[in-house]
């Protein structure tokens, strides 16, 4: 559910102060990002190398510079986190954490029952029900009781064993499930997503995904995902979703922020100041006020 989006802009300041609000509450450790190597996956990097080959021009300059710059990890399936090289979480932080000093990694955890409710493109490997061909039926209904206990059996206890070892080596940032929160808030409507199955997955097992992160590894800097401008920056969409992260009393106290633009991108522009004319639209640049600034620039002329 992407939609483009320049009204966006005037509300997503409202998001912007909802991770500082929980930055300030768990900030002891400061922006996890400041002053931080970051991590390069030499496997990432060999295997820009066939295409520079071939490549020329500008082309082959940018894929040269791409080479170098450091990326996430997406974990989308269980086999990603115990291994010796580095396509695994184990690998990775081996390798980040031999350096001098100890390079940052960022991780992305990815591997909820029924994930991707909404869209299905990146079917996972663990299922409330499956269908014969081994991928995920959206349609059965039930408690996803043994997809839950799969995801925490083979996905989280691994996951968070491996975190555990690696205390005080090297330092490491994580991105919690994304798009999956905001799809229970706004696409509930679907059928795929308001399955009583794909809403109990979702919601116990991010629940018992971050409660064993901040009790057995609390150093991990963690970050809720909250999709994109395009998406949350909707008044409805944003109450929507604040209202599930109420409901679900999660360890939030312990969460470093939210992070967004990680499965979909929306561009942020500049931010404006918020000044909130009801609910929590900002009408910072509402009735040609404030036209001057950067901030309030209409490149979709809504108005």
């Amino acid at each position: 559910m992407w939609r483009p989006c320049c009204h966006c802009f005037l509300v997503f300041s409202f998001v912007m102060r909802c991770s500082a609000a929980f930055a300030v509450a768990v900030g002891a450790s400061g922006n996890p990002f400041a002053g931080q190597s970051f991590y390069r996956n030499p496997a990432n990097a060999k295997e820009f190398d066939g295409s520079i080959a071939t490549a020329s021009g500008v082309t082959k300059e940018t894929l040269q510079k791409m080479k170098n710059v450091a990326s996430a990890y997406w974990i989308d399936v269980r086999e990603k986190i115990t291994g010796t090289n580095t396509s695994s979480v184990e690998g990775i932080l081996t390798d980040a954490a031999s350096k001098s000093p100890p390079e940052l990694v960022v991780l992305i955890w990815y591997d909820l029952p029924n994930r991707d409710c909404d869209a299905k493109a990146s079917n996972g490997q663990i299922c409330c029900t499956k269908k014969a061909d081994g991928t995920c039926d959206y349609d059965t209904q039930g408690d996803c009781a043994d997809g839950i206990a799969e995801y925490k059996k083979d996905y989280v206890e691994p996951f968070v064993s491996v975190l555990e070892k690696f205390e005080g080596k090297v330092p490491v940032v994580l991105v919690m499930e994304p798009d999956s929160l905001p799809n229970l808030a706004t696409n509930i409507g679907h059928p795929h997503c308001g399955n009583p199955a794909t809403v109990a997955a979702y919601k116990e097992g991010i629940s018992y995904a971050l409660t064993q992160l901040v009790s057995r590894v609390p150093w991990v800097s963690l970050y809720l995902d909250a999709a994109h401008g395009g998406w949350l920056g909707w008044d409805n969409n944003l109450q929507g979703f604040l209202t599930l992260l109420s409901d679900m009393k999660l360890p939030l106290d312990k969460v470093r922020g939210f992070a967004t633009n990680v499965a979909n991108y929306q561009p942020l522009g500049e931010i404006c100041p918020y000044e909130p004319d009801q609910g929590y639209r900002n009408a910072y640049c509402l009735n040609q006020q404030h036209q001057g600034d950067p901030c309030c620039a209409d490149p979709c002329k809504l108005e």
